[in-house]
């Protein structure tokens, strides 16, 4: 599972985001479904006029969905502050001093280098926060009248569809129920779901979101991406040459790619075993970058097939990974002799968390990796590393 293995968030948030795409669709289904038995009634028994209850059933249906809407306004947190995780959530475990929590209480201190949350249209928020308390202040103080005031709305409408009084109000109490539940739930869970990400997407454009340094100077979002990624790049040449000239197995030294235009380097393909690749896409971006194609799988079945269809120079691997739905802490070794015994020359590099390598790296040195880390820039460099000996192999070979 790579530098994650303890983590299973990469591989619920496909799940989450094929179930909440597929909401919209289910909410229609359902109220096509409404729409269709109000045609039903009024094709067949009892016979009733199809417009008008058409017209109502949409007028409770939108009312519902407006009260949903105001539900279902997301709450954002004042500028500036974002919830503090408990010491114990921290990933050193420690709590921080009371001098860092001067500015607030504890549950609404802003970290150094956090970004800032927008504040998303507060004035929305504001009007729908107040509007929901006053319905619901006055829904519970006249609980005891909103059945007799149902029965009067229901009363009010049956004489429109045209049938015997009391049919008309049992089918207009049945319009009234299913579409006003249904039109809550279709206007809270679209709000809840989709209306903070398109007033976000829509004020990026026009703002960035700035962090705080340490120093107390404050950076955008976007400034701070690039240089950080030009560190990466100066720190990723620095350790190509230390591995490079000084490689770990103690080989001759070959000659550094470090400081080679991109358009210049030869073009490799790679193929990255992961059952959570979310997880390792800057990694893969910054391979990319150095004109080296991944290919990612998910399973080894799945990698030993795609090994068999093309011609890769490289693989790696993750150690603990969920296989067939059961994890298996220890895949990475038994990936590695499986594709030992199909692929003799294939050079494989075991990339995991700390904790994987202290149990499992000796059995996967032994099984064949040749190089096993937990760090990503040294995998970077032992893949330049490693190609350009196959490459320098390859180039004898035609000799």
């Amino acid at each position: 599972m790579g530098k994650s293995d303890t983590s299973s968030a990469g591989a619920s948030a496909p799940a989450a985001v094929r179930k909440k795409d597929a909401l919209p669709f289910i909410l229609l289904y359902i109220l096509l479904a409404g729409l269709l038995a109000v045609i039903g009634g009024a094709v067949l028994a009892p016979r009733y006029q199809a417009v008008p209850a058409l017209l109502w059933s949409l007028g409770f249906c939108v009312s519902g969905m407006l009260l949903g809407f105001l539900f279902g306004i997301p709450r954002t947190l004042p500028s500036g502050m974002v919830n503090m995780a408990q010491a114990e959530d921290r990933p050193n475990g420690k709590r921080r001093s009371t001098d860092e929590n001067t500015n607030g209480g504890a549950g609404n201190t802003l970290f150094l280098g956090t970004p800032a949350p927008m504040e998303i249209n507060s004035n929305l928020v504001e009007v729908s926060d107040w509007l929901t308390k006053i319905i619901v202040g006055v829904g519970l103080i006249e609980m005891k009248t909103l059945p007799a005031t149902a029965r009067g709305v229901a009363a009010f409408i049956a004489p429109s569809l045209a049938i015997a009084p009391d049919t008309a109000q049992a089918v207009v109490s049945g319009i009234m129920l299913f579409f006003s539940v249904h039109g809550f739930l279709i206007g809270y869970l679209l709000t809840r779901i989709y209306l903070s990400i398109m007033i976000q997407r829509a004020d990026s454009l026009v703002k960035n979101d700035s962090v705080r340094l340490e120093s107390g100077k404050e950076i955008e979002v976007t400034e701070l991406s690039r240089l950080q990624q030009k560190s990466l790049d100066d720190m990723q040449e620095a350790v190509t040459q230390l591995l490079l000239a000084h490689p770990p197995d103690g080989g001759a030294a070959v000659t550094a790619l470090a400081g080679v235009p991109t358009a210049q380097k030869p073009s490799s393909l790679v193929l990255w075993l992961d059952d959570h690749p979310c997880n390792n896409t800057l990694l893969v971006e910054q391979l990319e970058r150095e004109n080296i194609k991944v290919d990612q799988a998910v399973s080894t079945r799945q990698a030993l097939d795609m090994l068999q269809q093309k011609a890769y120079a490289l693989l790696i691997t993750d150690m603990a990974r969920v296989e067939n739905r059961r994890r298996i802490k220890d895949a990475g070794v038994r990936t590695v002799r499986e594709v030992r015994q199909a692929l003799p020359t294939l050079a494989i590099i075991v990339y995991c968390s700390k904790d994987t390598v202290a149990s499992y790296g000796t059995q996967a040195q032994a099984a064949g990796a040749r190089f096993i880390t937990t760090s990503g820039t040294s995998l970077l460099a032992a893949v330049n590393k490693l190609l350009h000996e196959e490459r320098q192999d390859g180039d004898q070979s035609t000799r």
